[in-house]
């Protein structure tokens, strides 16, 4: 009998050890990580107003363009406004003052020549998640 009550607990401890392993590993496959979850800087439009990690992209990106620097401040006001403005005109692109896809695509890209451009802000177009 002991030695059936010995195989009887391990078969037990093994059963709770899988359980307790599936239901970890469910977990975790379950629910995406909150930066998961919130997807890519360049998902997403950005109007004045706004305040964000992803704006402050925006603003390294925008002083890539400009002459006239903004400070980066990860909030859209005015002077990010105006800066939008100014590169959608320069390129183009409705003047609207609001970041969407046609405006993301320009600002992701260095427009001077091939190979790793000096003073473009790679990291930052990284982290806003441009293809880049």
């Amino acid at each position: 009998m002991p030695t059936r009550t010995r195989r009887h607990k391990l078969a037990l401890a093994l059963a709770a050890f899988s359980l307790a392993a599936a239901g970890t590993v469910g977990a975790v496959g379950a629910a995406p990580a909150p930066a998961e979850a919130a997807g890519r800087c360049v998902d997403y439009n950005y109007s004045q107003g706004g305040y964000s990690s992803c704006i402050g992209y925006i603003q390294q990106l925008l002083n890539d363009k400009i002459q006239n620097k903004i400070a980066v401040d990860n909030a859209f006001g005015p002077a990010t406004r105006a800066a939008v403005i100014s590169v959608q005109r320069n390129v183009g692109l409705v003047a609207d003052g609001i970041v969407g896809p046609k405006t993301w695509n320009y600002l992701c890209y260095p427009q001077r020549g091939p190979g790793p451009v000096p003073g473009f802000p790679y990291a930052a177009a990284r982290a806003a998640g441009c293809a880049i």
